[in-house]
């Protein structure tokens, strides 16, 4: 049996998404999903998301906003947390959310929903069943 190669990286340290309107965009992630502004530099904004640092920058010529990656955000309070992004008429795409799990008590859920730009985003997290 081989052993493990040992980790090149000890952690996620940040994450970009490109934007038409960098400064747009971060309003709705800071007022609507009530994430902390850190700072802003040369068009890009800067966020921080539970110790990850989350960049919004323009777009790079010729490319596509949106891609193919989803960011997983775990709510502190899922019911509060849905009513409000409900409140704010974020772009749900399931009516519901959608369990993966049952412990006792409880059930892993998941329920994705866009920002106004396209990214694909979702709530995942633990919730009372």
């Amino acid at each position: 049996m081989s052993t493990p190669p040992t980790p090149l990286f000890t952690r996620l340290s940040q994450v970009a998404v490109a934007s038409d309107d960098p400064a747009k965009l971060m309003a709705f992630y800071r007022d609507v999903l009530g994430f902390r502004y850190a700072f802003e530099t040369t068009g890009m904004h800067f966020l921080e998301i539970g110790g990850v640092m989350f960049m919004i920058g323009p777009k790079y010529p010729g490319t596509t906003i949106g891609g193919d990656a989803t960011l997983y955000f775990e709510p502190t309070a899922w019911g509060a947390t849905e009513a409000s992004l409900t409140k704010a008429s974020v772009g749900w795409l399931n009516d519901n959310a959608i369990v993966l799990q049952k412990a006792e008590g409880r059930e892993l859920c998941l329920r994705a929903f866009k920002d106004p730009e396209g990214h694909t985003l979702a709530m995942f997290g633990w919730r009372d069943a």
